[in-house]
C-alpha cells in the first residue's frame, strides 16, 4: 500500500459536475483518467475518483505521497460538502493516522484552489 502524507483540497472552479464529468475534463487534458480520488458534490454526496491506492494526478510534485479531494464549486461550498469532506478526511486517517490536510494553494502558489481554508472548516 502506498505511504500517503497528505490529503490536498481542491474544487472544481464549476459550479456543475460530478466524477464523470471531471474524468471527461481530465481525459481531454490528457490524462488516463480523473486525477482526484473523492468528489463531493453540493448535496454532500461522495463519489469515487481513482482508487486511493493509485497515484493521483491533481497536485503536481505531491501526487505519490498524497490522495486528492475535489469538491464541486467556485467560491460557494454547502455545509453537506463540508461534513462530507470531514468524514472522507476521518477516514483516511484511520488507514494513515499521520496524513494532514492540505490546501492545493499550499502547494502552488499560483492557485487558490480550492478558494476556502481547509483548515478553518476541518479540524484534525
Amino acid at each position: 500500500m502506498r505511504k500517503i502524507q497528505e490529503h490536498i483540497i481542491h474544487c472544481s472552479d464549476s459550479e456543475i459536475g460530478d466524477a464523470t464529468t471531471i474524468d471527461k475534463w481530465h481525459k481531454k487534458r490528457g490524462f488516463r483518467k480523473i486525477g482526484y480520488h473523492f468528489v463531493i458534490l453540493p448535496d454532500g454526496r461522495v463519489e469515487i475518483g481513482r482508487d486511493v491506492s493509485e497515484i493521483g494526478a491533481h497536485c503536481k510534485g505531491f501526487n505519490r505521497y498524497s490522495v486528492g479531494t475535489c469538491l464541486i464549486g467556485v467560491n460557494r461550498f454547502t455545509q453537506a460538502q463540508f461534513e462530507s469532506l470531514k468524514k472522507v478526511h476521518q477516514f483516511l486517517q484511520s488507514i494513515w493516522p499521520s496524513i494532514h490536510i492540505k490546501n492545493h494553494y499550499e502547494h502552488n502558489s499560483r492557485k487558490s484552489c480550492p478558494n476556502f481554508d481547509v483548515h478553518l472548516k476541518i479540524k484534525g
